[in-house]
Formats: C-alpha cells, sequence, structure tokens
C-alpha cells in the first residue's frame, strides 16, 4: 500500500469511527439539542482539543503509562466520571430553570446582555468537550492501539507520523462533530418554543450523561 492509499485508507476510517454512536458524538447531539447550534460547536471543538492532546501522548509514547499503571487508568477513570455526574446533576438541575427567552422589543442592551451569555455558553461547550476528551482513559489507549496500525514500518520520525496522523483524526472528527452540532440543532430551535417539551428533553439528556458516566466507571484497560 502506498503512503496516499495509506492515507486515504486512514481518513475514511477516522470518518467512519466519528460517525459510530459513541460517547463523543451522542454528547455532541445532546449540547445540539438542548444548548443549541453555538455551544454544540464549540463543544466539538474541545472534544478535537483533547483528541490531538491524547494523539500527541500516544505518537511519543507518554501513553504507555495509562496502557502499563492500572493507578493512572482508574484515577483518570474515576475524574472522567464525577464530571460526567456533575454534568447530569446540572442538566437536571438547569431542566427546572428552562424558560422561553423572546426577542419581541429587544433593546440594545438586552442584546448586548445576549452576546455576553453566547460567548459565555461557548467558553462552557469548549470547556465541557475539553474535560470530557481529557479525562477519559479509554480516549488514550484508543489513540495508543489506532495510530501504530496505520504508521508504516519504515518511517523514519514514527513519532512525528502518528502526531500527524492524530492532526487528521482532529481535523476530520471535529468536522463531522461540527456537521452534526449544526444538525441537532435544528431540534433546538422547534424545542426552544416548547418549554414543557425541552425540560423533558433536558431530564432525557441528564440520563444520558449519567449512563455514560456508568459506562466509563465500569470500563477497564
Amino acid at each position: 500500500m502506498t503512503d496516499v492509499q495509506n492515507i486515504l485508507f486512514y481518513c475514511t476510517a477516522v470518518i467512519l469511527l466519528a460517525l459510530m454512536p459513541g460517547p463523543d458524538i451522542i454528547f455532541v447531539i445532546t449540547q445540539g439539542i438542548t444548548k443549541g447550534k453555538k455551544e454544540a460547536l464549540f463543544t466539538s471543538f474541545g472534544l478535537g482539543t483533547g483528541c490531538i492532546f491524547h494523539a500527541s501522548l500516544a505518537a511519543f509514547g507518554v501513553a504507555v503509562i495509562f496502557e502499563q499503571s492500572e493507578i493512572a487508568f482508574n484515577v483518570l477513570k474515576y475524574f472522567g466520571a464525577f464530571y460526567l455526574f456533575y454534568l447530569a446533576y446540572k442538566t437536571y438541575k438547569n431542566a427546572a430553570k428552562t424558560d422561553v427567552s423572546r426577542t419581541d422589543g429587544i433593546t440594545e442592551a438586552n442584546k448586548a446582555d445576549k452576546v455576553l451569555m453566547e460567548d459565555k455558553s461557548a467558553l462552557q461547550g469548549y470547556r465541557k468537550g475539553l474535560l470530557m476528551n481529557l479525562l477519559n482513559p479509554k480516549v488514550i489507549l484508543f489513540f495508543l492501539a489506532f495510530l501504530p496500525q496505520f504508521t508504516p514500518s519504515n518511517v523514519r520520525h514514527a513519532g512525528l507520523y502518528m502526531f500527524v496522523l492524530g492532526l487528521i483524526f482532529m481535523i476530520l472528527s471535529t468536522s463531522v462533530f461540527c456537521l452534526v452540532s449544526v444538525l441537532s440543532s435544528l431540534l433546538n430551535k422547534i424545542l426552544i418554543s416548547n418549554s414543557k417539551l425541552m425540560v423533558k428533553v433536558n431530564k432525557i439528556s441528564a440520563i444520558i450523561l449519567g449512563i455514560l458516566a456508568i459506562l466509563l466507571l465500569t470500563a477497564s484497560r
């Protein structure tokens, strides 16, 4: 297989993996439905940043620590599960506070406040996506197992080659997540006019986050 064929095969595999119903894409969908397009997009950027961090660890050998050390693996796993439980709690708690915002007769001051709130939600989305990815040791081990399969045995700088593969992974997976963010946010526009339905969707999202936390908590190396 030539280098070009190898990269094309790798890109296809990455896109298919990004589209698979895993924790990341489920989280992006729930963010798009409950929070809207902007926060979901920045959640995708946060997840992408986490991917390149894990890929870097795998490329330069640091991820071996988590593969060989059960303590390191479990510590990161427990922090990750705790964070997901926290997000589930916050989502469930905020469900009761859901209200319909109207733009009729909006003032310039209100517009400024809205922009500030959107900027804050974007930052929150990025932080949530980043932490969710960084605190999942399974992602580190995934890259440690995945990237070497597409690294030629005769390559001169294997670590650098794997790092480039990690960059490609970040770009492609983030692009997929952004597309999913936009599509799922279309439902948010429908739900925002129905506060009762939005409350139910938020509660369901909280349950999904709780399930993801339990799955991470029960994960093994």
